[in-house]
């Protein structure tokens, strides 16, 4: 666009410069014409108003017919141009949106680019290079971390076992339960360290999904029945999906937990098929002013979406949609 106009801009004071100056010259240039066969014959003269007008008119409407093809295969040459210069600007874009937290080892790659995109490529992968050696370092460091606190913790929750009886009956209770939620931080910590660096195993095999839930649905039924609430399950009809048992139970026990924690009104666990997918979805409604489930340090969700990424076939979203929150697991 900026190249037709300006090329626009140039014709049009090339066409007006043109257009006045023979304008102004017809007016006062005075001709003379001599006829050889009668020497005697000589006439003088002047082109009139009408004359005039009658040429520039007809100079401007050539002018424009000539410049408006011009102009066209300008802005097409320019569009042309302009899309094939940006073109590895474009697919630099797409490829930098598909990397995240779990996938900076991948690096950028333009095929066919000039030298200043090489350039521009070379140092957004070495970017990338560093921040996936920060990441490996970090999850390392809290690998290392979770590990080295599971042994003092278990001593600890061993020896208040065995000094239970020469201590107040309460604060023995008190300390038991703050060293088992110590220990389950430590163990997710650990787990989300393994998952988020690749190295978690999976058994993966046929997991009949409602018998699963119904299973483990009993205890939050409790939870929610203590506060006055309620868990319901809506599933027509049992179905298999593809995970790993263990870890499918530790996704659903951070979502049933955190609707608990996080939310309010009942909560509805709904199991079926849509488009295609297999789910499981999880709402509730959004407790007012209460804790969302996104604040904090995000632990449970985080886990959740690392185990769901070590399961191929596997998709989570969870989000607000209007005074509900949702968390969708699909299989492909």
């Amino acid at each position: 666009m900026w190249f037709s106009i300006s090329l626009l801009g140039v014709l049009g004071v090339f066409m007006t410069a043109t257009y006045f100056h023979l304008r102004n010259e017809l007016r006062m240039e005075k001709w003379e014409r001599d006829y050889p066969d009668h020497r005697d014959w000589n006439l003088h003269g002047s082109f009139s108003e009408a004359e005039v007008d009658d040429i520039v008119e007809e100079l401007a409407e050539l002018a424009w017919i000539y410049a408006a093809p011009v102009a066209a295969l300008a802005f097409v040459l320019g569009f042309y141009l302009t899309r094939r210069t940006l073109r590895p600007v474009a697919e630099m874009n797409r490829q930098l949106c598909e990397i995240d937290a779990n996938t900076l080892d991948q690096r950028v790659r333009l095929t066919g680019a000039d030298e200043e995109f090489r350039l521009i490529e070379s140092n957004v992968n070495a970017l990338l290079a560093r921040l996936d050696e920060s990441f490996r370092q970090l999850n390392d460091f809290s690998a290392r971390v979770a590990h080295e606190l599971r042994t003092p913790l278990t001593l600890l929750r061993l020896q208040v076992e065995e000094a239970a009886g020469g201590i107040d009956p309460a604060l023995a209770e008190s300390l038991q339960d703050e060293l088992r939620r110590l220990s389950g931080y430590v163990d997710q910590c650990l787990l989300l360290a393994t998952a988020e660096q690749g190295r978690l195993p999976l058994a993966l095999r046929g997991v009949p999904l409602r018998a699963l839930v119904s299973e483990m649905i009993e205890v939050y039924e409790l939870l929610a029945r203590e506060e006055g609430r309620s868990l319901r399950v809506l599933a027509p009809a049992e179905f298999e999906v593809r995970a790993d048992p263990d870890k499918l139970r530790q996704i659903l026990h951070n979502l049933f937990t955190n609707g608990l924690r996080h939310g309010r009104g009942d909560i509805v666990v709904t199991l079926g098929q849509e488009g295609g997918e297999w789910i499981c979805r999880v709402e509730n409604d959004v407790a007012e002013g209460g804790v969302s489930i996104a604040s904090g340090i995000q632990l449970g969700l985080r886990l959740v979406r690392a185990l769901v990424a070590a399961h191929p076939g596997l998709a989570f979203c969870a989000g607000p949609m209007g005074a509900r929150y949702v968390a969708e697991l699909r299989w492909s």
